[in-house]
């Protein structure tokens, strides 16, 4: 039995100085390089690189399947310098500084199935920077800027499954935008601040018939015009409950409506005018840490109060959390907890002040 645990120990230390040579040849590029067969080199980390990467780097081997470049400083993506990696099929940018995508950037990974873009500075998605990408199966794209959805900037991916587009600044969305992708069962679409008029109902009218697995219905809800801010966007079966849909299906004549107009007390101004980041540094983590952060979400425009939150108590699994929201019922609050790249909903804020206890750390 000793002979056996010795052998296993033998094992895991040869595995282990393999890599480190891998990274000590590799010391040009800064990535950790794991090597397969014969040379064949699948998986490149070459993420929070010092000083960090402002481009693709191109002394990578081309073999890679899995290209992890999280947390750096690109700024742009471009066919050339993406043309070389046909093999991949996981991509992760996530926490870059992105504003550009080429058209047809990606026209040369058709077997790319994960696309992390999340946490850049993007405005737009449009047909071309997604063209080529036939296998794409997950899509992240949260905490951009985005404010422009074309209607066919999916058309050429029909298997995807899954596309995360919360946290940006979509105001509305065509009906014919999602149509057409049958595989897809999770369309994250909270925190965005949806202006409900007219022109929002078709989508609305997709959204009610297709089934989020998520179900972050809640999540949703009209930003502007000012009479139905704060309207939940679908109804879900609730009672007593103003919608979006229901509203706007009643209203909506010849591309037309007529605001029924609600009375607010004048206790803070709204502005119009979108901050330059949908977070903050504390809350654009891209969750490839091991420690949790916690956020509150708020529609844009909020520039007088603001939401605050503090640790009131911390243990090694959990922690105490005092939250303060400035006007309960006003807008709807939620605390969020980011990590490992995902979002999940502790719990809505209805109370002016509460102490939150936050478990599993």
């Amino acid at each position: 039995m000793a002979g056996r645990r010795w052998a296993v120990t033998s094992a895991l230390c040869i595995c282990v100085a393999a890599i480190s040579l891998l990274h000590t040849s590799g010391v040009q590029a800064d990535c950790w390089l794991i090597e397969g067969d014969k040379g064949f080199v699948w998986l490149a980390i070459c993420s929070q690189n010092q000083p960090p990467y402002e481009s693709i780097p191109q002394q990578i081997n081309s073999t890679i399947v899995d290209l992890r470049l999280n947390d750096n400083k690109i700024k742009s993506v471009q066919y050339a310098s993406l043309s070389r990696f046909g093999n991949l099929t996981y991509l992760n940018l996530t926490k870059n500084e992105i504003s550009y995508i080429e058209d047809g950037a990606f026209s040369g990974q058709f077997n790319l199935q994960v696309l992390q873009l999340g946490y850049n500075r993007l405005r737009n998605l449009t047909e071309g920077i997604l063209r080529g990408l036939g296998k794409l199966e997950y899509l992240y794209l949260q905490a951009n800027l985005i404010e422009t959805v074309t209607p066919n900037a999916f058309w050429e991916c029909p298997n995807i499954v899954n596309i995360d587009l919360s946290m940006n600044r979509i105001q509305r969305l065509d009906s014919n935008t999602f149509r057409g992708l049958n595989k897809l069962s999770v369309c994250e679409l909270y925190s965005n601040p949806f202006y409900c008029s007219c022109e929002l109902l078709g989508f609305l009218q997709w959204l009610e018939a297709f089934t989020n697995m998520t179900r972050t219905y809640d999540r949703m809800q009209c930003d502007s015009p000012p009479d139905y801010m704060g309207y939940y966007l679908l109804g879900q079966g609730r009672t007593g409950y103003r919608n979006a849909l229901s509203m706007l299906s009643s209203l909506c004549t010849g591309g037309s409506y007529t605001v029924i107009p609600r009375f607010f007390p004048p206790r803070y101004q709204v502005t119009t005018v979108p901050s330059e980041s949908p977070c903050s540094e504390e809350e654009c983590s891209s969750g490839d840490g091991t420690t949790p952060q916690f956020s509150l979400f708020t529609p844009i425009g909020e520039t007088e109060v603001r939401p605050n939150i503090q640790v009131k108590h911390l243990n090694h699994n959990s922690a105490v959390l005092t939250v303060q929201i400035p006007y309960p019922f006003s807008k709807m609050y939620i605390l969020s907890q980011f990590e490992n790249g995902f979002s999940s909903m502790i719990t809505k804020l209805r109370k002016k002040e509460e102490n939150i206890t936050v478990s599993n750390l």
